[in-house]
Formats: structure tokens, sequence, C-alpha cells
């Protein structure tokens, strides 16, 4: 299974607001997705759903690249300080969604703890946070209001399943997202629900018979290693626990023990062949979302690398070359 892509959360975050009864029904986003036109001819190429847990490509980094300047451009405009970060290519222990089933990873870092560890240490040296927390008071409301807009009055999504979304046309991520997208509601709408529907493919896999069904042997596998756990994501809650951390022996121990166990009940193969088939149904039920937020980054492309290129810094280095990793779950 492909690996998860996941930025550090820079301080300046796009502001959304919930409305009506949608904190009630975050979770109702999980079950059930409301359908809209569906399908279209049979003679239409089937959309792509980006699979959960993939790995960030080339035109990720560089869309998010441009908006990292064009955002530190028009903090500067403003008059603030804000330093750009970098698209995270190594996610850890949220690489593997469904089951943690790669047994050179687990014997290297267990299930990240230690890598966690190394994350938070980078976030609470995050120069953007350090610099807002120096501000005086209403500087950095100030701040906040030139990078988010003064209330998410703008764009409303609805996501599948229920609820809302909202958020704000203006500020400085607005204005970095409008350079590059074009059309802020039609990117804020499509690329809401289309990243709502990896909870809901998740959802599905976890929900289906077949994955049950494996997990059945997994459990019964783990206990008979000596772990009682109800699901992989319990036993990464252990492995991973702040209060009570075990040992790293103990730790690496049971993350290969999962990673046995994931491979004779079968979990792995099924986690994997269970969400190609959700993210392709998914795909079709949504592909008026699926195609638009395709569409919106295709055409934002040319402007995002005349951003950067207009940067006079030295390239981004390519990352060493090494074997093709095993699939992961």
């Amino acid at each position: 299974m492909p690996r998860a892509s996941r930025a550090r959360r820079p301080l300046l975050t796009t502001t959304v607001a919930l409305t009506g009864a949608a904190l009630a029904l975050a979770a109702a986003m999980l079950s059930g997705p409301d359908r809209p036109d569906g399908p279209g001819p049979a003679d239409r190429a089937s959309p792509v759903l980006p699979g959960v847990g993939r790995a960030p490509t080339a035109d990720d980094r560089l869309l998010h690249d441009a908006e990292q300047l064009l955002l530190r451009d028009c903090m500067r405009r403003q008059g603030f300080t804000y330093h750009v970060f970098p698209l995270d290519d190594d996610p850890g222990i949220d690489a593997f969604v469904y089951v943690l089933d790669d047994a050179a990873w687990a014997r290297r870092h267990g299930y990240g703890a230690e890598l966690r560890r190394r994350q938070v240490a980078r976030a609470r040296s995050d120069p953007n946070r350090a610099y807002f927390a120096a501000l005086p008071a209403d500087r950095r409301a100030a701040a906040l209001v030139a990078a988010n807009g003064p209330s998410p009055d703008g764009p409303t999504v609805r996501l599948p399943g229920g609820g809302t979304l909202r958020r704000s046309d203006r500020g400085c991520v607005a204005e970095a997202q409008r350079r590059l997208y074009g059309d802020l509601g039609a990117w804020f709408r499509a690329s809401t629900r289309v990243e709502a529907l990896e909870r809901i493919r998740r959802g599905r896999v976890t929900d289906d018979p077949a994955y049950r069904e494996r997990l059945d042997g997994w459990r019964q596998c783990m206990g008979r290693a000596g772990h009682a756990f109800a699901t992989p994501a319990a036993a990464r809650a252990a492995a991973l626990s702040v209060t009570r951390p075990p040992a790293r022996d103990r730790e690496i121990a049971l993350a290969l023990a999962e990673v046995r166990c994931a491979g004779e009940s079968g979990l792995a193969r099924t986690a994997r062949r269970l969400d190609d088939h959700h993210g392709t149904l998914l795909a079709r039920e949504y592909r008026a979302d699926v195609e638009a937020r395709e569409r919106l980054r295709a055409a934002a492309l040319p402007r995002a690398r005349q951003v950067v290129d207009a940067v006079p810094t030295s390239p981004r280095p390519e990352p060493p070359k090494s074997p093709e990793p095993p699939e992961r779950v």
C-alpha cells in the first residue's frame, strides 16, 4: 500500500467553520455518503481517487511549494514574516492505514514512537510558531486575520454524508489558492469533498465483511503471540501511548508480531484489495468532484511552476534512490 502524505501543519491554516448541526454530524460523514449525479456514460474513462496512504507526487510538492511561497509573499506585504515549510515525505506510522505489514520498517522503527517524538520536536521548533508567539496580542490577532481573513464567511461546501464546512475568501491563504487554482470556491468544494472521501473509504474498508473476517484471523494470531488486541488500531495506540509507552524492544516485538499476523491471516492482502475496490466505487459516485479537483490541479501546475521558478534558490535535492519498498497497508 502506498505511503501517506502528511505535511507539517503551518501555524497559519485555512479557516473553516462548521455550520448548523455539522458538529453533531461529524462522525456521520464516514457512512452513507450522498450520491451526486452518478456515473457518466460508460465510454468515459473511470475517474481515479487518490489512494489512501499514497506517497506525495512531484505535482503535490510543486503545488505545495508554490502555495507556501505565495502565502509568504502575501504576508510580507501585510507586514508580517512567514517561513515556508516543506511537504513531509516521511509520514511514519501513518503510512500503514489498515495494518502494519512491512517487516523491515517495523524492525527499524517499531510503530514509529521515536519518529512521533521527532515530529513533536520539529513542531515545537517551528519558526512560525516562535514568531507568532513573540508578537504582541494585537499584532498576533492582526497576523491571523491577514492570513485567514476576518471571518469564515466565504465559500461553503456540503460534505459527503452531511454537514457543512465554510471558509473565508479573504486573507493570504485565500489569495494564494486563488492565484493557483483560479476559482477559489470551486477548488475549496472539490478538494474538500475529495479529502473527505478518504475517511469514508477507510470506514467502508474496515466495515466490509471480508475485512472483518480476516480481522478475526489477525486477532487470533496476535492472541497466540501473547498480544490481546481487538484491532491493529488498538495495538498501535498501546505502542504509541504517551502516558505508558512500552520499552523500545517491546514496541519492535509487537510491531513484528503484527506484521507476521497481517500476512498469515491475509488481512494485509484483503485490505489492499478492498481499498482499491471501495476507492473505485467512491470515485464513480463522486465523479464530478474527483474530476473537478484534477482539472483544477492540472490548470494550476503551470502557474505553480512560474511561482517556484521565480525564486532565486537552489533546486530541491533529489532523494537517494532505493529499492522499491513492499506494498503497505
